[in-house]
């Protein structure tokens, strides 16, 4: 019995079943450290402008992990969490983590939400 639940949840790793990233949002969290790549990501991933704020380019952010998966009809909503590693317009965000939510639909971010940073105060 072990043995046939190992394989099933192996099966449904290898086929995608799981909740996995789409590549297109592992592209996005890797670009999160730098404003000239995430600027670009933005640019290739966005469905119209201004959908994703200029504020997640305002800083230079740091560590970043999602912590929720969500699909709400054709769209699949990630919550994330970035650090922010210094802010010239800020000072008072460095050290905060932000959190937000992120809504992709068909390769494209259709969707973008600030929750708020989760300690701390910002001011830009």
């Amino acid at each position: 019995m072990r043995k046939l639940l190992t394989s099933i949840v192996l099966f449904l790793f290898l086929t995608g079943c799981s909740n996995s990233v789409a590549p297109e949002m592992k592209e996005f969290m890797g670009a999160l450290s730098s404003q000239e790549k995430i600027a670009t990501v933005v640019n290739k991933y966005s469905s119209a402008p201004g959908v994703v704020p200029e504020s997640l380019q305002a800083c230079n952010l740091g560590a970043s992990k999602i912590t929720n998966t969500d699909k709400k009809g054709g769209t699949v909503l990630y919550t994330a969490e970035v650090t922010v590693e210094s802010c010239e317009k800020s000072e008072t965000a460095t050290g905060t983590v932000r959190t937000f939510d992120i809504g992709w639909k068909d390769g494209k971010i259709v969707s973008f939400d600030w929750k708020g940073p989760k300690s701390g105060k910002v001011e830009y």
